[in-house]
């Protein structure tokens, strides 16, 4: 049998290991790489910690912490902050997913836990009776199991940011809806970005040099605009299946800084003033701290330039004139990510740079 590991570390000699009961007020999953950096030096400001300092504070029975999880990982760090925006107080908590998990586990689930346990004892016992062959049925009482499990789903649903409503609603007859279910109102935010847009020009010969040679055009803000119509066909032909209700956030539920909050990400475009902006739709179902909206921002920018847009990209839009190629980021320019109010006060004030710079 393979032996437990944890990291940890250990106070020699210590004097005493007195404790005071520490409330986790808020799970905050962080990057890798700013957990990492975080847990080598403690003493350093972060994002999360500022979002979250309100939250964090000691009274005469407890500390008030946050936990901040490493989101590709297993250990955590409980942080009280004592109002700053770096860990005035912290320790290193290993295998704290695993608590993280202990935490979302509902009582029907544990129960169910403990009825598997019990029944494993049972049959331990008798088989050495020398009894070998066992019926379920008759070990586990599978109505309870059926009610556990159904309670076990709908104690996970209510635990969700996005479910207004989790019930069970089993009357005992069959082929009847049993679980009834309502989502949260979502609410959109959008964030709108400059296009680049470029057609390509008929390749000519170069009789000396004997070769062909193939060379693009950049459009113009007016230029972009008459092709409306046709890079909205080209972006809804480029959506896959598989995101068909959740547009690319289908792709994201790994992204535990913000997912829970976010249910969908569409790319499209619009006509703001007088020019075609490429747009990220996002449909949230509860409002995001200043943490979570701003690792937001770095996932869209992260979709413009090397995910979503990439791809997009690369894929030719034919038209009239010839074929054009529409990229959501320009690495030549100043780009930028924009709210509804932002591109607004812009489109009012064109020659204002007014935007949020990433």
């Amino acid at each position: 049998m393979n032996n437990y590991f944890m990291s940890g570390k250990l106070m020699h000699k210590a004097s005493d290991h007195n404790t005071k009961r520490c409330e986790v007020e808020k799970w905050v999953f962080l990057p890798h790489s700013d957990f990492e950096r975080l847990k080598a030096n403690p003493y350093q400001e972060h994002e999360a910690i500022t979002a979250a300092r309100d939250l964090m504070y000691e009274d005469k029975n407890a500390y008030h912490c946050i936990m901040l999880l490493d989101e590709y990982g297993e250990d955590g760090l409980l942080i009280e902050a004592e109002g700053f925006d770096y860990p005035r107080l912290s320790m290193f908590v290993p295998d704290a997913a695993l608590i993280y998990e202990r935490y979302k586990t509902s009582e029907a689930e544990l129960k169910l836990h403990d009825m598997i346990r019990d029944t494993v004892e049972k049959i331990a016992a008798l088989v050495h009776t020398d009894k070998t062959d066992f019926t379920s049925a008759d070990m586990i009482d599978m109505d309870e199991v059926e009610s556990l499990v159904k309670n076990a789903i709908v104690q996970q649903l209510a635990m969700r940011d996005d479910i207004k409503v989790a019930q069970n609603t089993d009357i005992g007859v069959d082929f009847q809806p049993d679980i009834h279910v309502e989502a949260k109102e979502l609410t959109e935010l959008k964030f709108y970005c400059p296009l680049k847009v470029q057609r390509e020009i008929q390749p000519s010969f170069d009789e000396e040099e004997e070769e062909f040679y193939e060379d693009a055009e950049e459009l113009s803000d007016f230029e972009i605009l008459e092709y409306q119509s046709e890079i909205s066909d080209a972006i809804e032909a480029y959506q896959c299946e598989v995101e068909e209700n959740r547009g690319i956030m289908a792709y994201l539920d790994d992204r535990k800084r913000f997912a829970d909050k976010v249910y969908s990400i569409f790319p499209s475009v619009e006509k703001v003033g007088d020019r075609l902006m490429g747009v990220f739709k996002c449909q949230i179902c509860c409002e995001l701290d200043s943490y979570e909206y701003d690792e937001l921002l770095q996932e869209l920018s992260g979709q413009a330039s090397d995910g979503w847009g990439e791809g997009f990209e690369q894929h030719e839009i034919h038209t009239s004139e010839g074929d054009i190629y529409v990229s959501f980021y320009d690495t030549c320019g100043a780009w930028e990510l924009m709210t509804e109010e932002e591109v607004k006060v812009a489109s009012d004030t064109p020659t204002e740079d007014v935007g949020l710079r990433m």
